[in-house]
């Protein structure tokens, strides 16, 4: 089985023939959407819920990457929303990333090893994106930027200026609030992982005195290409 996990701006995809389907795991229910007919193969989950009702800070984490293990999900494109530093990733653009650092402060659950029935067990994170996948995207769609290095930081609030300013010094080049959650624990389970990000804005204090986002249209239309380049990929 194959799935996209899908965020900010797309937390459904259109045509997509699915149904709802609720999982039980160790870590609680996940809501998720499986393909049905020509998309069979194909799970769809929306990390923030269905109605984008579930802070980045406050997702279940360790339940939706278990939820897909249990449905023999082994490879996975993750679309996250960012906000850019460099010029890496301008916004409107959409890049794949290469590797992150991980600030959301440690508050998170974060891990599937935490002692006791679960051992403890040290996993590599090396290359984070599974490098055949992420190549994958780009032979498909060779205009897709090379996004960079994605900065996780907790949320919900947006980052200062003066944070931001460190970010770039550190070469970091978008930043977000959910990726290397998500990454570190499906790479712990073993799903081949690949990442699209897309630019919704620059961060604060870059490119003008007030965080100022991309309009729905071109969000809608961003969308729409990354979801088709998904299906592309992964055989749909």
């Amino acid at each position: 089985m194959k799935a996209i996990i899908g965020g900010t701006g797309v937390d459904r995809i259109s045509h997509f023939h699915s149904e709802s389907k609720e999982v039980s795991t160790p870590y609680g229910p996940v809501e998720l959407f499986v393909g049905s007919g020509e998309h069979s193969s194909l799970i769809f989950l929306p990390r923030h819920g269905s109605s984008h009702s579930v802070p980045p800070h406050l997702i279940n984490y360790r339940a939706n990457i278990s939820a897909l293990k249990q449905l023999g999900v082994d490879e996975l494109i993750s679309i996250y929303a960012v906000g850019s530093i460099s010029d890496a990733l301008k916004p409107g653009e959409i890049g794949t990333l290469s590797d992150f650092v991980d600030l959301s402060g440690g508050g998170r659950l974060h891990t599937f090893f935490t002692g006791e029935e679960s051992g403890v067990k040290h996993v590599g994170m090396d290359e984070a994106f599974d490098r055949v996948l992420t190549a994958s995207l780009h032979a498909e769609d060779p205009s897709l930027k090379k996004g960079g290095v994605y900065v996780c930081t907790n949320g919900p609030r947006l980052e200062t200026p003066r944070e931001i300013r460190m970010f770039a010094s550190l070469g970091f080049d978008v930043v977000g609030m959910t990726a290397a959650t998500e990454i570190a624990l499906a790479r712990e389970v073993g799903i081949r992982v690949a990442s699209l990000a897309y630019s919704i804005n620059w961060a604060a204090g870059i490119g003008g005195a007030d965080v100022e986002f991309i309009g729905d249209e071109e969000i809608g239309r961003l969308k729409d290409r990354m979801i088709s380049l998904c299906l592309k990929v992964l055989g749909e």
